[in-house]
């Protein structure tokens, strides 16, 4: 079940869910209102936010960098995911937690609002980024635009690009006898379970390519293609590739067998899993997945932040 979103939050990720119709990206100003806010803490960390007096914010969106990333400059054609947090910056109530956005925005895709990539126009990634967003901005495209009662939203994003749709890294020896892998030209990779294969007591971890990119820590969010195929069938269960885009969410979001196959990799590895049903979804049916089941995830690491 969903949370209700109060009403800046909801019209925020609203827009970042591509309901907006908005056009190319929105100028920011770097003015005055933003003097009024202070962020502090570390990049990959819930901020502390201080929000004073912002009645000087006009009809623009305003931005600052508040931490410059050491990556490459992101572009309107660039790909990125970040985490956030969404402020009502008239009563200075957190609406929406800092999270992961749960999906990697194409900036260039048709339909994505001009405030939410001028949010991440020319900044580096790596970088976090604090921005007002004047209410007619935010509520442009929407069902509730010209509303006069909406105060400004306050985002504060952690922003990385997602420069590759799949694992990069070197090709490794195989260290597991229960499935085999078959990379596709396109799509997703072909999961087969050997025949006579027993459904292992234990998480099975094999590294199948080896990336060079940061190590994904504890408690951090990653960005990943995946694939899930139950054991004792060989069927797919889930695959973010067949929605077309990679998926993003926090290592304390999946359960123990996925983290722990995440955990202490690097970004541009792929990563097969044999997950027993204790480290998954124990006696419990999931969907797809039936009870007391052993899963298989193979794992592209696309990012980390």
């Amino acid at each position: 079940m969903q949370r209700r979103l109060p009403a800046i939050a909801a019209a925020l990720l609203i827009s970042l869910g591509l309901a907006s119709c908005a056009g190319s990206s929105t100028p920011a100003a770097s003015g005055d209102a933003l003097n009024g806010v202070q962020v502090s803490g570390e990049y990959g960390a819930a901020p502390s936010v201080e929000i004073g007096d912002v009645a000087g914010l006009g009809e623009e969106m305003e931005r600052r960098v508040e931490i410059e990333g050491d990556g490459e400059e992101i572009t309107l054609d660039s790909t990125v995911a970040a985490n956030l947090t969404v402020y009502d910056a008239g009563t200075k109530a957190e609406e929406s937690p800092y999270a992961p956005l749960g999906q990697v925005l194409d900036l260039n895709a048709e339909g994505i609002p001009g405030y939410l990539t001028g949010l991440f126009d020319g900044v580096t990634s790596g970088s976090r980024v604090v921005a007002l967003i004047p209410a007619a901005l935010l509520l442009e495209g929407t069902a509730n635009a010209g509303a006069t009662d909406t105060p400004p939203a306050l985002v504060v994003a952690d922003v990385i690009e997602v420069p590759e749709t799949r694992a990069t890294g070197a090709e490794q020896a195989s260290t597991q006898t229960l499935v085999t892998v078959t990379d596709a030209a396109e799509g997703a990779p072909q999961v087969t379970i050997v025949d006579g294969a027993t459904a292992p007591d234990e998480l099975v971890l094999e590294t199948r390519k080896l990336g060079t990119g940061p190590v994904v820590a504890e408690g951090s969010s990653v960005v990943v293609q995946y694939t899930g195929v139950l054991f004792a069938t060989g069927e797919t269960f889930d695959s973010s590739w067949d929605r077309g885009t990679p998926a993003q969410f926090s290592t304390t979001g999946v359960v123990d067998g996925f983290a722990q196959a995440l955990v202490g990799q690097t970004v541009g590895s792929q990563v097969v899993a044999v997950i027993p049903p204790a480290l998954g979804y124990k006696d419990q049916a999931s969907e797809a997945i039936p009870a007391g089941s052993t899963l298989v995830f193979v794992v592209d690491i696309l990012g980390t932040i």
